[in-house]
This record gives structure tokens, sequence and C-alpha cells, in this order.
């Protein structure tokens, strides 16, 4: 019986530390691809705007009432969605700042606000998750849907 309780222990010592390897490393990664506020991207394929209410019994479309995400893929209709739209190839997206995370736990993705032109938004604030396909090498973004926008290089 003292083995028993021996090897469960060890076990369990060996879950815990694996789970705390796990978020510290993770978190570390995540830290290395921080969007810059005010960085500019270009979108080169085309991506999708979805809106979503916050509550079901409040359908209104206000920046109080619901949200807009940015999609690598279209969604399928829900009821809890206000729109979906594709944001076309060419539209250039402004990182405003970080978002707040839904659940602070370190592993979740990193979650920023930001702005498109032309605005397709409703008025809405725009979520950039980077996870579902957004995630990249690109400053953490998806290469094959961003690339860096610069001005200068449009103005030539």
């Amino acid at each position: 019986m003292k083995i028993d309780f021996l090897k469960m222990r060890i076990s369990l010592a060996l879950l815990l530390f694996t789970v705390v390897s796990f978020i510290f490393c993770y978190s570390g990664y995540a830290n290395e691809k921080l969007l810059q506020p005010g960085r500019k991207y270009k979108i080169v394929n085309p991506v999708y705007l979805v809106a979503v209410y916050d509550s079901l019994s409040n359908r209104q479309l206000s920046k109080d009432t619901a949200r807009a995400y940015l999609e690598a893929v279209p969604l399928a209709k829900r009821s809890y969605q206000a729109f979906q739209c594709e944001v076309p190839a060419g539209t250039i997206m402004t990182i405003i700042g970080p978002a707040p995370k839904v659940w602070h736990i370190p592993f979740f993705a990193d979650r920023y606000f930001i702005q498109l032109k032309p605005d397709l938004s409703r008025g809405l604030e725009i979520v950039l998750e980077l996870s579902r396909g957004i995630e990249g090498d690109l400053d953490g973004l998806n290469p094959e849907l961003f690339s860096r926008y610069e001005e200068k290089a449009e103005k030539e």
C-alpha cells in the first residue's frame, strides 16, 4: 500500500510539473510575437468579419451590445450572429492595442482591437484573436492572409 501511495504522489508531482512547464513555455513564446499598436497590415487574401450579439435578448447593433471579430474562414450562421461579411484583399488593418482576455489563463490566444480601412464594422469594435488560422510567423499573423503595409511604398 505504501508503494501505491508513493507512485501516486510521484505521478501527481510529474503531472503538475508538466502543466506548469507548458504554461511558462507557451506564455514565453506568445510574448515574443506581440503586435505593436499603430502598425498597419494589408490583407492579401479575403478574411471574414463576424459580428456577434452580447445577449440574445438584446439584438441592437451598437458598441455596448455587440462586437465584431476577424476570422480566417467564414462561419456557419448562428442565432447570436448580427452579420458576417467578407473583408476583401487590399483592405488596410491597423492595430489599435491589446484587448482584454475573456479568461485570464496564460495559454489563451492574444487579442487585439483593430480598425479596417475601408471600415466594414458598422460602428462595432473589431477584435483580432491570434488563433484559428489568423496566427503565423509574420509578427504573429498568418503571412498567407496579411503583409506589412508601408505607406511610403504605396505612394511611389
